[in-house]
């Protein structure tokens, strides 16, 4: 089927039209199953809720994922809408400012969200008509479409990312269209991909990469009941998950569990499976690394092809240990102002520690400061801000990023850190922060760390793994952390040493896509004095 001249909500209606039978969505704990008729189906349901005056009206989904979220995502966009994804974990107080930014005609609330977001409007004073999932009822019938201009707004995405100053970002149709047509143009997909919806569909890159890319271009969704590493591994198995889009955080996790795991074993098997590892970990041989760690691909699941990573860059050796298991790796970056994809690796053309090459269409290049800069049809068209859309990160036609980073000989980009977080020592010299973060949790033992600089020394928070520690027989974290800690950061150049640190017996704050939050880490610091 020629895609070329489609956008992709044409493209979903192809799909309804053409592969009426193809599964759609698969969501095993609810026990259903939407080929791509009821998918459509669903769209129209959906639609006869909305009660559209004029076009450009504005929806707020504030729910988990789900299958209707898909429904009220295409329903809206189609009808001529635009779609306003929230973060389902926000509070009233949160909402609030989003509400009084925006003023939406509609909301979508699930049970769980419902209370929240009438509290949220008695704050805001703005008046919003809310659907509620418990009004939803499946009807058959073909979506309603009114044709869109491809730089019409589509989505407004609030990102309150590591800074907690949150922004409205205006996406295009011509935006997403160009991510989609641009990743199917590479090539590494085909028909039969399943995509796993595991990351929160209010952030543009599982958004991009899982709500719409698949069902545009053709293939499958698969939601969780549960966040939970073993509901996660049963459907991958049972459901023959093939594509995983994650962060690094959870494959991070993912390799800490797979070597726990192989820490187990009887003795003769531990010592032949340690020596495999450390062999194939620096060989090119894929179907034999599959081969010979067959139960790690059993135990994860053996249809995966792909772990997608993104929001953040990748540590390298947990890459390049997952690829010794025999799972292909693919890092990717990029932006919500970028509709996100900027750069990815590709299958054939990757290199660990990158972000990958620029996808087509797209420009990157490196400003003297370090900042990379992105032009393209992918850059977003503004800011939104009380009913004004202002490109003030865009000059020239370039996006600055407010990354840093560097392009190698062959063309791949590599992101350093964020301009916006690098410390500045006394002595001048500049530390980037996650290089150190890295570092610390290379150890078993050591779950996260942050790394801030706060009254004049730099300083670390580390988050012991207690699992590992009680399988050493240790119960007492304190003395044997903060010897971990001293051999690792002995290593390190003296001025990348902290001076002081302390451990934190609970998560670090992250951003729900696994960033951390930096400017919060003062805060527990002089908690955890007190």
């Amino acid at each position: 089927m020629e895609r070329a001249s489609n956008t992709f909500l044409e493209n979903v209606l192809n799909n309804v039209k053409n592969f009426p039978e193809k599964v759609a969505i698969l969501c095993p704990g609810r026990q259903e199953v939407f080929t791509f008729y009821e998918f459509g189906s669903g769209i129209f349901s959906f639609q006869s809720l909305l009660k559209f005056k004029t076009s450009g009206e504005k929806v707020i989904l504030y729910m988990e994922n789900r299958p209707e979220w898909l429904f009220a995502l295409f329903g809206t966009l189609l009808k001529g809408g635009i779609v306003v994804p929230v973060d389902s974990f926000l509070s009233p107080e949160e909402l609030d400012n989003i509400l009084k930014d925006c003023k939406p005609s509609w909301a979508v609330v699930s049970h769980s969200t419902a209370d929240g977001f009438n509290s949220a409007m008695e704050l805001a004073k703005v008046p919003v008509s809310v659907i509620e999932l418990s009004r939803f009822v499946l009807s058959d019938g073909f979506p309603e479409y009114k044709p869109r201009n491809p730089e019409e707004p589509a989505f407004l995405l609030y990102t309150s990312g590591t800074t907690g100053t949150p922004k409205g970002v205006v996406l295009t149709i011509a935006n997403i269209d160009h991510n989609i047509k641009a990743v199917e143009r590479l090539g590494f997909l085909n028909e039969n991909d399943r995509f796993l919806a595991l990351l929160p569909f209010h952030h543009t890159y599982p958004l991009m990469a899982v709500a719409i890319l698949p069902v545009a271009l053709g293939m499958s969704v698969v939601f969780l009941e549960r966040l939970t590493p073993d509901e996660i591994f049963s459907v991958i198995s049972k459901s023959n998950v093939t594509v995983l889009v994650g962060v690094p955080r959870l494959y991070q996790l993912l390799r800490r569990k797979i070597l726990q795991e192989l820490s187990r074993l009887p003795l003769p098997v531990r010592v032949l499976a340690t020596l495999s590892f450390k062999v194939l970990r620096n060989l090119d041989l894929k179907p034999l690394k599959r081969l010979v760690f067959a139960g790690v691909q059993r135990q994860v699941g053996k249809s995966l092809r792909f772990m997608i990573s993104g929001g953040a860059k990748l540590n390298e050796d947990v890459w390049k240990d997952l690829e010794a298991f025999g799972f292909e790796v693919l890092e990717g970056y990029g932006l919500t102002e970028t509709s996100p994809l900027v750069c990815v690796n590709v299958p054939g053309c990757k290199k660990v520690g990158s972000a990958g090459k620029p996808v087509p269409g797209v420009e990157v290049k490196i400003a003297e400061d370090g900042e990379v800069l992105v032009k393209g049809p992918n850059v977003m068209a503004g800011y939104y801000t009380r009913g004004s859309i202002k490109r003030s990160s865009v000059k020239n036609g370039w996006l600055h990023t407010g990354d840093l980073g560097y392009i190698d000989e062959d063309g791949f980009l590599h992101i350093t850190g964020r301009k916006k977080e690098v410390i500045v020592l006394e002595d001048g010299r500049n530390l980037h922060p996650e290089d150190v973060e890295m570092e610390l949790v290379k150890s078993p033992y050591i779950l996260d760390a942050g790394i801030f600089y706060h009254e004049g020394r730099l300083k670390a928070i580390v988050v012991p793994d207690m699992e590992a520690l009680r399988e050493r027989g240790l119960d007492s974290a304190e003395t044997f952390i903060k010897e971990e800690f001293k051999k690792i950061t002995g290593k390190l150049q003296p001025y990348k040493r902290p001076k002081d640190f302390k451990i934190l017996y609970r998560e670090l704050p992250r951003t729900r896509i696994g960033k951390l939050r930096r400017f919060l880490l003062p805060r527990i610091w002089e908690e955890l004095n007190a």
